[in-house]
C-alpha cells in the first residue's frame, strides 16, 4: 500500500513540475530544472546526514512525530482533528510526541499532513517540502528577475542556487516551509510596490503565510513586516506626493522606527522589558550545549542595553561571516567558512557601488533590506553563538542580502564583461 502511494505521489509530481515548467517564461526556464533538482537533492541530503552521519536530529524527531499523528488520524480522526485545532484539548495524545514547544508542536503538525500524503515516506515528505520551498523560492526568482532590470543572473544566485540557502531550506526542517512563506510575503511586497494588481487567492495565501511563518519563524516576520509596511508606506506616499523624494530616506527611518515600536508589542519575547532577558538567556542555554571552538564569544554579555549595544559590532560580524576559515573544524564548518569567505568578498567588492546611492532608483530596496538584514544578523548571533545554528538560521536574511550586494556589484559587472570579452576590447 505504501509503495502505490508513493508512486501516485512520484507520478503527480513529476506531473506538476512538467506542467509548471511549461507556463514559464523562455528567459528563465534555462535555470528551472536545475534548481528544482538542487532543491530536493539537498531535502534528501539534510535527511541522509542526519540519519547516517548523525543517527539524530531534527528532522528525524519531525518525522517520528509525523507518523505518531498520522497513526493517530487512522485510529482517531475526530480526535486528531480536535488536536490540530487545539493540541491543549488533547494533553495525553500530545504529550506523547518528542517537541512540546509552541513553534516545533506547529511544525509537527505540518509533518503530520505530510505523512498523511506520502504514507508516512521519510523521503517522500522530504520531497513534499522541499517541493514547496521550490515554488516560493522560484517565485520570488521570477518576481524580482520581472521587476528589477538585467537581475536574473544575481536572482537566480541569491534565491535558486547559493548552497546554504538551498541546504538549510530544503527537507523536513522548520526552516524549508519558514523561508517559503517569507519568500511568498516578499513577492507579494514587491507587487505591490510595483503597482501590480494582487489577486485574491494571493492575498489568501498572504494571510496562510503570515499565520505559518509567524507560528513558525516569529522572529524573521518580527523584522520583516514592519520593514516591509515601512517601505510600502513610503513608495505609496511617494506615488501621490513626488515631491517627497527629496527625503524620503529620513522618511522611511523615522517612520520605520514608530513601526518596530509597535512591533515590541506583538510578542511576548519583544516586550522592551522581556527582549534584552530573552537575548541573554537564550545566549546561555546555547553556550551550555555548545563546545567552546564552535561559538561566538561575547565580552560579558548582559541583559541591559548598555552591554547588548557594546557588544553588537562583534555580533554583526558573526552573523555575518563567521565562521572563518581558520575556525573550522571539521567539513561543516569548513564549507560554512568557504561561503563565508565568498560573502565577504562580495561584500567588500559592492561598497564601492554605495557612492551612487543617494541618487540611485533602488536606493528604499537597499535601505530596507540593509536594515532588515543587519538587524536580524546582529540579534541572531547574540541570541543563538552556535556556528552551526547560526548558519542554518541566518538564511531569513542571507539570500536578500545578497542579491542587493551582487546586483548591480561593480566588481562583478567588470569581471563579467571581461569574461564575455577576453581579448580585452571595449564594453559599451
Amino acid at each position: 500500500m505504501k509503495e502505490i502511494v508513493i508512486l501516485i505521489d512520484v507520478t503527480i509530481l513529476v506531473w506538476l513540475a512538467r506542467s509548471f515548467y511549461l507556463k514559464q517564461r523562455p528567459e528563465v526556464k534555462g535555470y528551472y530544472w536545475a534548481a528544482l533538482v538542487a532543491k530536493v537533492a539537498a531535502g534528501i541530503m539534510v535527511g541522509v546526514i542526519y540519519f547516517y552521519r548523525y543517527g539524530a536530529g531534527d528532522t528525524i524527531a519531525y518525522w517520528e512525530d509525523g507518523n505518531q499523528i498520522l497513526q493517530r488520524m487512522l485510529s482517531d480522526p475526530m480526535g486528531t482533528f480536535a488536536f490540530y485545532w487545539d493540541e491543549s484539548t488533547q494533553p495525553a495524545f500530545a504529550a506523547t510526541l518528542y517537541y512540546q514547544t509552541p513553534r516545533s508542536l506547529f511544525f509537527s503538525k505540518i509533518s503530520g499532513i505530510a505523512a498523511l500524503l506520502s504514507a508516512g515516506n521519510y523521503w517522500m515528505m522530504s520531497v513534499l517540502l522541499s517541493g514547496i520551498s521550490f515554488l516560493c523560492s522560484w517565485r520570488m526568482f521570477v518576481t524580482v528577475s520581472k521587476f528589477f532590470p538585467s537581475s536574473t543572473r544575481a536572482s537566480a544566485m541569491a534565491f535558486l542556487f547559493y548552497p546554504s540557502v538551498v541546504f538549510w531550506s530544503s527537507g523536513l526542517i522548520k526552516e524549508s516551509v519558514g523561508l517559503a512563506c517569507l519568500f511568498f510575503l516578499a513577492t507579494v511586497c514587491i507587487s505591490i510596490a510595483n503597482d501590480k494588481p494582487v489577486s485574491g487567492v494571493e492575498w489568501m495565501l498572504t494571510a496562510f503565510s503570515l499565520w505559518v511563518g509567524w507560528n513558525l519563524k516569529y522572529y524573521w516576520l518580527g523584522v520583516f513586516i514592519p520593514v516591509a509596511i515601512t517601505s510600502l508606506a513610503v513608495i505609496f506616499v511617494k506615488r501621490y506626493k513626488p515631491e517627497i523624494a527629496r527625503v524620503e530616506l529620513a522618511l522611511w527611518v523615522g517612520l520605520f522606527m514608530v513601526c518596530l515600536l509597535i512591533a515590541t508589542n506583538i510578542h511576548p519575547n519583544f516586550y522592551p522589558k522581556r527582549f534584552l532577558e530573552v537575548i541573554y538567556q537564550s545566549n546561555l542555554e546555547f553556550m551550555e550545549l555548545t563546545s567552546p571552538e564552535n561559538a561566538v564569544h561575547f565580552y560579558d554579555l548582559q541583559p541591559s542595553a548598555a552591554s547588548v549595544l557594546g557588544n553588537l559590532p562583534r555580533a554583526l560580524v558573526a552573523g555575518l561571516f563567521r565562521p572563518f576559515v581558520w575556525e573550522a573544524h571539521n567539513i561543516p564548518s569548513f564549507l560554512a567558512s568557504m561561503e563565508n569567505l565568498i560573502l565577504l568578498f562580495v561584500a567588500l567588492t559592492a561598497v564601492p557601488a554605495l557612492r551612487r546611492f543617494p541618487g540611485s532608483r533602488f536606493r528604499l530596496l537597499t535601505l530596507a533590506v540593509l536594515t532588515y538584514s543587519l538587524l536580524l544578523a546582529a540579534f541572531l548571533a547574540l541570541s543563538t553563538p552556535n556556528f552551526g545554528t547560526l548558519s542554518r538560521y541566518k538564511i531569513g536574511f542571507l539570500p536578500f542580502l545578497l542579491f542587493v550586494m551582487i546586483y548591480k556589484n561593480p566588481f562583478l559587472k567588470y569581471w563579467q564583461d571581461r569574461t564575455a570579452n577576453p581579448v580585452g576590447l571595449g564594453v559599451e
